[in-house]
């Protein structure tokens, strides 16, 4: 079933061939809530104007894929004296009570495959993975897949050079079957990635909580026309 995403944010990554003249975010996962209802990460990263340190922490809703209310929480630094350490520490102090209410250190999840831009030859727009961190052959795998799609240009973008995109996520694989599950379908950009151009798949994070089905986390990188890289998390239900 279609489902409407309010996006989230995430990782690091740019697709192969591309001109990296932005910065790309890096990301940490924080955890899951133990019922896996509430999943958290930190991005953070220096801006190529200007040099300014900032780290970013979201908490997502797994069921719905919007922040959770109050949230997300940010930080950019441009003292003279600013670093990226003062930066993180400074963020996750402000979001330190979010992690406590939800437990989510508790809870990392599995990250079961991660596709930087970085690693050579990789796919930009698919991602297969297992959810058990076992030696020897693939069980059960999952491949999820990415689209992209035009959707109507805002105001704050009509000077980007570029076409805005959305897009679209579908499993095509489900525990080593062929399937056409339609994941998430953005209908609704948020500010921060509203001009996006380009998307690429980045990984995947999987909780399994002890009583419920499992949830999965792809992980979305977002690039706007000057190639700054953000990440967006989108809860799938399998």
């Amino acid at each position: 079933m279609m489902k409407r995403l309010l996006i989230g944010g995430m990782l690091a990554a740019a697709s192969p061939g591309l001109s990296l003249a932005g910065d790309i975010a890096n990301i940490q996962p924080i955890g899951f809530s133990a019922d896996g209802r509430v999943f958290g990460f930190q991005e953070f990263g220096i801006k190529e104007e200007g040099g300014a340190p900032y780290s970013n922490t979201y908490f997502i809703d797994t069921e719905n894929g919007q922040y959770l209310e109050g949230t997300p929480f940010r930080t950019e630094m441009a003292d003279k004296d600013a670093n990226l350490s003062k930066a993180r520490r400074q963020n996750l102090t402000a979001a330190r009570s979010q992690m406590d209410k939800y437990d989510l250190l508790t809870n990392p999840g599995l990250i079961a495959a991660f596709n930087p831009p970085t690693e050579l030859g990789s796919p930009a727009k698919t991602i297969r993975y297992t959810t058990l961190a076992t030696d020897g052959p693939p069980k059960s795998p999952y491949t999820l897949s990415l689209g992209e799609m035009p959707v109507p240009t805002p105001k704050d973008c009509a000077a980007v050079d570029k076409r805005v995109l959305g897009f679209s996520l579908q499993m095509i694989e489900k525990q080593g079957a062929p399937n056409r599950q339609a994941a998430r379908q953005a209908t609704a950009i948020p500010a921060e990635r509203a001009c996006s151009v380009e998307y690429r798949i980045g990984g995947a994070v999987v909780y399994q909580p002890e009583a419920g089905n499992q949830v999965h986390i792809a992980l979305v990188l977002a690039f706007d026309a000057d190639r700054n890289g953000r990440w967006i998390a989108v809860p799938v239900h399998p």
